[in-house]
């Protein structure tokens, strides 16, 4: 099994894409998407959505498409309404919003009838910017909310429930492919207008730097992945890390900051530091020989052991960036047997997803076409951390909420380090 992360959509090339639209059919394309997805995709049935009403009603959409390009703008929207990062349908262009959470960095809530900001991306240009948490949302790139949703959904906001709703604002927060943005919000009783950088400027830079940094804080250890779990060279920097701090007394694992997820070839290895033992960390269910996932067995994930082994005691810190293999990763270091995540919710990436050309329309569709669950049987999604903060990576003063709680927890009477 390998979880490849939702972030190659953005990757595809345009070229032989333009070249097809020539010959485009939308009835043939629709029958060609409505098969893969009704087969392979592993979250219909748990999304709690009329899946098959949304279907005839994005079927007459997508039958007036004059070309591939249209036909994957339809597609996109109906596939908005699961709200599951990891289904897309590219290729991308510049009039597209970009790919959550990898293209994300303000995190918006739902409360006493308001949107307002739940969280911010460490390091992103909202952050820097100053914004903070709990200011409301008034407007994005000029749109009210209300309109900004509309937008993302293709003006059908009236059908939306209050999640889908939710969505398509924070899908809207991160701005189109590459361009600058600009948020209005009710911040310390101010109207104030901020005119943000492109969310993805901090992800192209990231790139170029280390895939972790790690530090001894006072005989507790400290180990950040730089969205790096796609990386294989994560794997022998991590080994480094913990050679480097095995002596410490605990250890604290950040996954904040992993939006674009990553592979079990990564992840296990590092899995590996923390077992003796061939040991089970995470299960996932397929839909095999026309079985239907209910009734599809749970399978076991394995980690085999790695040098050298961190036996001391060890928390996790996730997030709302956290996401994909990262929440993997996260409900493996719990079922590990970490002392406590501490952190807010995730991403909340379905599945273990696999690219399925679609060739009637010269798309890309990703998918989640394994369940993810918890060793204890829950779905991966489900998860909450044991020690729950509303904002894990935004902090008053740039203190770091997430971080604090895990050095107090560490040297807590419940952990009782020597």
């Amino acid at each position: 099994m390998r979880i490849i992360t939702f972030f190659t959509i953005m990757l595809i090339s345009s070229i032989g894409y333009a070249q097809s639209q020539d010959n485009f059919d939308a009835k043939l394309a629709w029958q060609e998407f409505y098969h893969v997805f009704n087969q392979d995709y592993a979250y219909k049935e748990t999304s709690q959505i009329d899946t098959a009403n949304l279907l005839l009603q994005y079927q007459k959409k997508a039958l007036l498409a004059k070309s591939n390009s249209e036909f994957i703008d339809v597609v996109q929207i109906f596939l908005r309404h699961f709200q599951d990062p990891h289904l897309n349908i590219g290729p991308l262009n510049n009039d597209d919003y970009s790919v959550t959470p990898t293209g994300s960095d303000i995190w918006a809530v739902y409360k006493g009838g308001k949107y307002l900001v739940g969280d911010l991306k460490a390091g992103g240009a909202a952050y820097k910017a100053g914004i903070k948490v709990n200011s409301e949302v008034i407007t994005v790139d000029g749109l009210s909310v209300e309109a900004a949703i509309n937008k993302v959904f293709g003006g059908t906001i009236a059908s939306l429930t209050k999640q889908q709703k939710l969505w398509g604002l924070n899908i809207a927060l991160g701005g189109l492919r590459n361009q600058a943005r600009t948020i209005t919000i009710v911040q310390d009783n101010k109207l104030q207008m901020y005119k943000l950088a492109a969310t993805y400027e901090a992800i192209n830079r990231a790139g170029s730097e280390p895939t972790l940094s790690f530090k001894n804080m006072n005989e507790i250890g400290y180990i950040r992945f730089n969205n790096s779990l796609g990386n294989a060279d994560t794997v022998s920097a991590f080994k480094e890390a913990i050679g480097q701090l095995i002596d410490t007394k605990a250890l604290i694992i950040d996954l904040r900051n992993i939006p674009s997820g990553g592979n079990t070839s990564v992840a296990e290895p590092i899995l590996g530091h923390f077992v003796q033992q061939e040991t089970v960390y995470q299960l996932y269910q397929r839909q095999l020989n026309g079985i239907p996932f209910h009734k599809a067995e749970l399978e076991k994930a394995v980690v085999k052991p790695s040098m050298p082994f961190y036996g001391k005691p060890f928390v996790v810190l996730a997030g709302r960036w956290t996401g994909s293999m990262g929440e993997g990763m996260m409900i493996g270091l719990d079922a590990l047997g970490a002392h406590a995540v501490i952190g807010a919710p995730t991403a909340d990436l379905l599945g273990g997803i696999k690219n399925v050309k679609l060739m009637k329309s010269g798309a890309v569709l990703d998918l989640g076409f394994e369940r993810m669950f918890h060793v204890n049987g829950s779905y991966r999604e489900d998860f909450q951390a044991d020690i729950r903060i509303s904002a894990a990576d935004w902090g008053e003063n740039d203190m770091d909420p997430a971080l604090i709680k895990a050095i107090n927890y560490l040297n807590s009477a419940d952990v009782n380090l020597p």
